[in-house]
């Protein structure tokens, strides 16, 4: 069996092709405030703050960490899922009223992971940038902030988050519903163009990308690219006022 990965995603026989993988992610030992991964063999492990190695994760006894482990790229990695949508579609409606049209369409797609390593990015411990999500960060056992995100380890970003390869802590869906595309137009009534030479006159406004629906913490989850979205450029929100002139 062929396995190609690479560090956010995977080209496997008998999965979509570029799925997002990576380390499982679990939460936050409310006892230190260290991350925990789950292991292929379904074992945990915690990453040790400040000494950059993995101790063994028990539930039973959450602030040991006499035990050392380690965290396989190799073995310990698993598929989340496809970065390819698996159903995606359109619906568009035109309405026409005494000289008025009006056009509409939405957009959905999903059923796909995205990685979002802009969300990484903003939560490197560096103290510059830093998203609102740093404030659910564990602060003391009587404070564990959001069960999410763990303590703060001044620039200890790059172990922490696991930087440069795929963190379930930042992989979500990507399913969304967009307001693609309205129009709304009116043409002149003839009996008033005939009168100065014009055949037909409309005029017309147009939006596109007005609106989005998506549980997605990013910014857009069209901004990735082959499944991991790192500091994209977003879809722009175009607003156009035209008209149309036949002489």
């Amino acid at each position: 069996e062929q396995i190609l990965p690479d560090n956010y995603t995977i080209i496997k026989i008998g999965e979509s092709i570029r799925a997002i993988y990576g380390y499982d992610y679990v939460g936050v030992n409310k006892a230190n405030g260290n991350p925990i991964y789950r292991k292929s063999d379904g074992s945990m492990v915690q990453g040790n703050i400040p000494t950059s190695n993995y101790k063994v994760y028990d539930p039973n006894n959450p602030s040991d960490i006499s035990q050392a482990a380690a965290l396989s790229s190799a073995t310990d990695k698993i598929i989340f899922g496809p970065s390819l949508p698996t159903f995606f579609g359109a619906v568009n409606s035109k309405l026409f009223w005494n000289g008025f049209d009006f056009n509409v369409m939405f957009r959905f797609s999903g059923g796909n992971y995205v990685m979002n390593r802009t969300r990484d990015d903003l939560l490197q411990h560096s103290f510059t940038n830093s998203s609102r999500e740093i404030l659910g960060r564990w602060k003391s056992e009587s404070e564990p902030g959001d069960g999410w995100t763990p303590k703060l380890w001044s620039q200890g970003g790059n172990f922490i988050n696991i930087s440069n390869q795929t963190n379930g802590r930042f992989v979500e869906k990507g399913d969304f519903l967009k307001l693609q595309n309205v129009v709304i137009g009116y043409t002149i009534p003839k009996s008033l163009l005939s009168r100065v030479g014009i055949e037909n006159l409309r005029v017309f406004a147009q939006g596109q990308d007005l609106w989005m629906s998506t549980k997605y913490t990013g910014i857009d989850p069209e901004m990735e690219s082959n499944g991991v979205d790192f500091n994209g450029t977003p879809r722009q929100r175009v607003i156009t006022m035209g008209l149309n002139l036949t002489l």
